[in-house]
């Protein structure tokens, strides 16, 4: 468990997490600049805001688990959503600089009408509530794992230390602590793979591969099937393009930051360079779980204490990694990595809180306002909003507490329900210049949101494919049905 130096470690991190959100935040005058940066905002801090982002603390406690319980199939998914972001940067940033937006989902609005952009708003903020509270459930894990303290205290304090600079600064904020948080959790996971080796050793690394039953460096799964694993070469071909695309390009949480970039060039550039970035990232990761796989094979002793699920007594790969952290590593070492957790941990959750925040101001409270615009009384209420969707994360988290299944699968596959759905309409408004209804557009939207619940429920197709279903039969129905042709600020 963790002492004094170690908390020493953590509470520097969130003193300097603290100054940084303050600093960067200072001065604000209108809600524009809270949620947008000015439109000032460089290249490179953006592009590692979006991976800190998306990374989140799943990443740092599953895929470890991942490749320790199996292999690295699951980078094949990774190249996949290389190739949604390259779509991304040359279908959809362009578009929206264009219209001048500040919520995607007004682009939407522009193209077709307000049933489109309504529906699509919603659909947006029920989804990210349930995948970003699955986000707080995974750090609050490597909390309860750290300080031994009650689940949902962990909850409660982690989500609460991440809302006091989201609420004041606003996406400068998020951003330059997601530059900060990103440094941390990279160069954790390399501290804390560097301490595993030395222990290991290179050959003993190489016998745990070779006596291990399943190919442990194995990459490419070539199997043809549309049914679990989840990360064969197929459904990453198509599932894993398709799902960054969505989460990319119609994910409010992704592509505000985007929107912070002096131009759509440079929006462009930003999503594209995480991309490149986020390949060694996830490579790493997998390799610390293959590493950890050799450290237990020759520990067996600590083996045995591994957490275990309590159904079938199989261990909890969401939970080996922080174990390790914990149990392993010495004192202010210990507080170093964990402080990466709660790097990735919280700059996905205050992301999300951002995003929700700026959906339900813009799409949501501003529409059907019928006072006059006040820029002051608007920047209070998106503090207000930001507070308030802080307080549903921490609802959905405990819900999701007793997950026994990977939560990697759980966040990600969350998050397929309305993504086909979203990505369908955006891509009938981009695509087609005369075709999709305000009206059709949303029966076709909610058609395949019930559409893709009862695949998940009735069949045994991967979650990957979720996206694909969705895409496909909104793109088809609305494209049936005459609609508006676009106006100049949604070409």
């Amino acid at each position: 468990m963790f002492h004094a130096l170690d908390y020493g470690v953590l509470a520097g991190y969130f003193g300097v997490c603290a100054f940084v959100g303050w600093w960067t935040g200072r001065g604000q005058k209108d809600s524009a600049e809270y949620f947008k940066g000015g439109g000032q905002m460089p290249v490179w801090a953006v592009c590692l805001s979006i991976l800190a982002s998306e990374m989140s603390a799943l990443t740092f406690c599953s895929v470890p688990g991942m490749s320790y319980t199996g292999n690295f199939t699951y980078f094949q998914f990774v190249l996949g959503n290389f190739f949604g972001r390259l779509l991304v940067a040359f279908l959809f940033i362009p578009a929206f600089y264009t219209a001048g937006i500040t919520s995607v989902y007004e682009f939407l609005g522009l193209r077709f009408g307000p049933l489109t952009r309504g529906t699509a708003s919603l659909l947006f903020f029920v989804t990210r509530i349930l995948a970003s509270g699955v986000r707080v459930t995974a750090a609050a894990i490597a909390v309860k794992a750290a300080t031994g303290w009650p689940f949902p205290a962990c909850v409660i304090g982690f989500t609460a230390v991440t809302v006091l600079y989201t609420v004041y600064g606003g996406i400068k904020s998020i951003i330059w602590t997601d530059v900060l948080q990103f440094f941390l959790f990279f160069g954790g996971a390399a501290f804390a793979l560097a301490l595993i080796l030395g222990d290991v050793g290179g050959s003993g690394l190489q016998q745990a591969i070779a006596d291990s039953p399943t190919r442990k460096l194995q990459v490419v799964d070539p199997t043809w099937t549309f049914y679990d694993p989840p990360y064969t070469l197929l459904t990453s071909i198509f599932g894993g393009v398709v799902f960054t695309f969505a989460t990319h390009g119609t994910d409010q949480d992704l592509v505000q930051r985007m929107l912070t970039c002096r131009g759509s060039r440079q929006g462009s550039q930003s999503v594209i360079l995480s991309g490149l970035i986020s390949l060694p990232t996830v490579l790493l990761f997998l390799f610390i779980g293959t590493c950890l796989y050799a450290f237990y094979l020759h520990h067996p002793d600590l083996r045995s204490a591994l957490p275990t699920d309590p159904v079938d007594g199989a261990v909890r790969q969401d939970w080996i990694f922080p174990h390790f952290i914990v149990h392993q590593l010495p004192s202010g070492i210990r507080g170093l990595v964990m402080a990466a957790v709660f790097a990735a941990a919280m700059s996905t959750t205050a992301s999300a809180i951002g995003a929700l925040a700026l959906v339900a101001m813009v799409d949501g409270i501003r529409r059907f306002s019928r006072r006059p615009p006040d820029e002051r009384r608007d920047l209070a209420l998106s503090r207000v909003m930001s507070a308030t969707v802080s307080g549903l994360l921490i609802v959905v988290a405990l819900v999701f507490e007793r997950v026994s299944k990977s939560l990697l699968n759980e966040g990600l596959a969350v998050m397929t329900y309305a993504y086909g759905a979203l990505l369908g309409v955006f891509c009938l408004g981009r695509l087609t210049r005369s075709r999709g209804s305000d009206r059709w557009n949303v029966i076709a939207m909610l058609l395949s949101v019930v559409t893709v619940v009862a695949v998940k429920i009735w069949t045994p197709i991967a979650w990957p494919w979720f996206t694909v279903i969705g895409f496909a039969m909104t793109f088809a129905l609305g494209a049936f049905f005459p609609g508006p042709r676009p106006t100049e600020a949604a070409i």
